[in-house]
């Protein structure tokens, strides 16, 4: 057993640190599969409204369990709400999509270290209270040969490509 020290970023200007108030996610007892709401785990079809809605929805009831159940979920990027919990059982895999427009609109976020307004990452919580991602299963972000971020330097030049 390791002893942290962790300081949290609650909200602008704002932190929690060694003597501070940050604690464990807690969600009520609410569940809300992710196939309830229209998605389909085979892999091919996008699911990325089916997510929003079943976030939206257990968000609105005052927070719980968004459940991905077993089988392999193709996705844009994920929004989560306050008092949410992304649980994904094992046996599920979320594969994020590999098209750039699955992260627009253009969200608040940083990059190398630099604010600004860029694609979404996968998943995306700015602003939110009381979230978590959870389970067993698997985050797949689809890196290729053709998808994934490398930095090349050429010169004292730094290029990026998606």
């Amino acid at each position: 057993m390791h002893n942290v020290h962790l300081t949290v970023k609650t909200s602008p200007g704002r932190f929690a640190g060694p003597s501070g108030k940050v604690r464990r996610p807690w969600f009520a007892p609410r569940v809300f599969p992710v196939t309830d709401f229209g998605a389909v785990g085979d892999g091919a079809t996008k699911n990325t409204a089916a997510f929003a809605a079943a976030i939206a929805a257990c968000h609105r009831s005052g927070g719980g369990h968004v459940v991905v159940p077993p089988g392999n979920f193709l996705t844009g990027a994920i929004h989560l709400l306050s008092n949410v919990d992304l649980h994904v059982a094992a046996g599920a895999t979320i594969l994020f999509s590999q098209d750039p427009n699955d992260y627009l609109p253009a969200v608040f976020t940083r990059w190398q270290g630099i604010e600004l307004m860029n694609y979404s990452p996968f998943v995306y919580c700015y602003g939110q209270r009381n979230v978590a991602v959870t389970g067993q299963g698997t985050l797949n972000g689809q890196a290729d040969a053709n998808h994934r971020s490398e930095e090349r330097r050429v010169g004292k030049e730094c290029r990026s490509r998606w």
